[in-house]
């Protein structure tokens, strides 16, 4: 993308205007205005005059289907038999291990049906907020139950040395900070291995986000007056951020955003993480006049529409698999696998299984207070207790922890008001009051601290094309 032979390297600020709010670009748009990317279950034709079409090849199925019996045994047959797809390979396919529901899930799958008990790999955190973090205990207990060997892989909070290959190999700014632990894992998978299953998928499958409860409870909080949602948003602003690296209260603010009373636009509500005041107030003026920082919300309605508008929970995995899935999570994933020469494979994404689960009724797939109930009683009778009760933490680290601590002065060096100045886009002191309000607790901004930061890094490697910043030296 940084060859000049295929790009002027103009910014696109609509599309980074979503990158700021989402962690990451959304199909089709790049963060340079003469390049676009495919969106999913699309293809383009290129024929030989120069003329390119670009038509969908597949989608999600939107008609319900009715629920066969005895559903949770034939959930967990169908995830045997994408396995058991997902294993063939002329050479032998590890495992992504964490102490999550899907990946133990996976591997107790490949236990079930592969001819060995597989190798698999997890990460060990290390640092602040590293106990919150940690899922070895979990992952031990699973491997030694279908004795599998199991590596774990510290993941330590010094990125000096691994941001600029992530930023690099991800092509275009990215801010989710599971590209952390997937860069070091991957690396060390890919030492012994040339392929390796992990869980990813199975949330946006059955449902496994605590917005995808969210979007339920929304339905009725959306009814309130616009003048209670606003009391109460500002109520739970007042909210300190907990010691730890859990983000409950952080959630807790993004429901209780006001005025978001569509379906698309609250369900963008729960996965922005910097609301239009935030981010308004970060650009310098100059900049905000040139874009309108409506496109991205645009473009969660219009796959919404698209999609023949779902009811209830299905609208949120529709978007979910138009958006998040692909554009953050897959794209994460197979660059980064991939600059090790890993390739990952994801059985929960295979189409088949995705379109006999998608398929089936809301309610089978989730309590009101209670996320991926059919995935849990398909896998009941393979894995620990402890894992069907484990709260979910996800693949990612204590970023939020790190920001303050050990990853301070990374911050402070990269968003420092010089390299700010230079970059011409951001006000130096409004970056300067969120970074304070998370150092303080008062509001948990690691999305857009993180975003800044693999932007800064983007643009040094990607526009500027200078592979150092002059400042290195100082805190080297």
């Amino acid at each position: 993308m940084g060859n000049r032979v295929l790009s002027d390297r103009r910014l696109d600020w609509e599309a980074l205007d979503a990158y700021f709010q989402l962690g990451y670009v959304p199909a089709p748009a790049t963060p340079f205005t003469d390049v676009k990317k495919l969106e999913p279950g699309h293809v383009l034709t290129w024929r030989r005059r120069g003329e390119c079409t670009v038509a969908r090849y597949w989608d999600l199925p939107t008609q319900l289907l009715p629920t066969p019996p005895r559903v949770e045994r034939r959930v967990a047959e169908w995830l045997d038999d994408s396995v058991s797809a997902h294993l063939v390979s002329d050479v032998p396919v590890a495992a992504f291990l964490s102490g999550g529901l899907d990946s133990s899930g996976v591997v107790a799958s490949m236990a079930t049906v592969g001819d060995a008990p597989p190798h698999a790999f997890t990460a060990r955190y290390v640092g602040s907020g590293a106990a919150a973090a940690d899922e070895t205990g979990l992952a031990r207990q699973l491997a030694d139950r279908y004795g599998a060997r199991l590596t774990v892989v510290d993941i330590r909070p010094d990125v000096r040395d691994v941001l600029e290959p992530i930023v690099r190999a991800l092509d275009e700014p990215h801010a989710d900070d599971s590209a952390i632990p997937t860069w070091v894992l991957s690396q060390a998978v890919g030492s012994a291995y040339k392929v390796a299953l992990t869980g990813i998928g199975g949330d946006e499958l059955f449902a496994g986000y605590r917005r995808h409860i969210g979007i339920l409870l929304g339905q009725y909080y959306s009814r309130l007056p616009l003048a209670v949602q606003r009391t109460a948003s500002a109520l739970a602003n007042r909210l300190r951020e907990p010691d730890d690296a859990t983000l409950g209260v952080d959630r807790l603010k993004r429901f209780l955003r006001p005025g978001h009373n569509g379906t698309a636009e609250r369900y963008f509500s729960f996965l922005s993480r910097a609301d239009a005041d935030d981010r308004r107030s970060l650009y310098t003026e100059r900049l905000r006049e040139t874009f309108t920082g409506h496109d991205a919300v645009q473009h969660f309605a219009r796959l919404y529409q698209d999609g023949g508008s779902l009811p209830g929970l299905r609208a949120g995995l529709y978007l979910d698999y138009k958006t998040f899935l692909p554009d953050d999570i897959l794209a994460l994933s197979d660059r980064l696998s991939m600059a090790h020469s890993l390739e990952i494979r994801v059985p929960f994404v295979d189409h088949v299984l995705v379109e006999r689960v998608f398929s089936l009724p809301d309610d089978v797939k989730i309590g009101l207070w209670r996320n991926k109930r059919l995935l849990r009683r398909a896998l009941r009778p393979r894995l620990p207790g402890d894992h069907l009760r484990a709260p979910k933490r996800g693949f990612v680290g204590p970023t939020s922890a790190w920001l303050r601590n050990e990853l301070r002065d990374v911050i402070g060096d990269e968003l420092s008001a010089e390299r700010l100045k230079r970059l011409g886009y951001f006000e130096p002191g409004a970056v300067g009051r969120l970074f304070k309000e998370h150092l303080t607790r008062r509001r948990n901004r690691e999305g857009i601290l993180w975003a800044l930061l693999c932007f800064s890094t983007w643009h040094r490697l990607y526009v500027e094309a200078s592979p150092t910043p002059s400042y290195a030296a100082a805190v080297s």
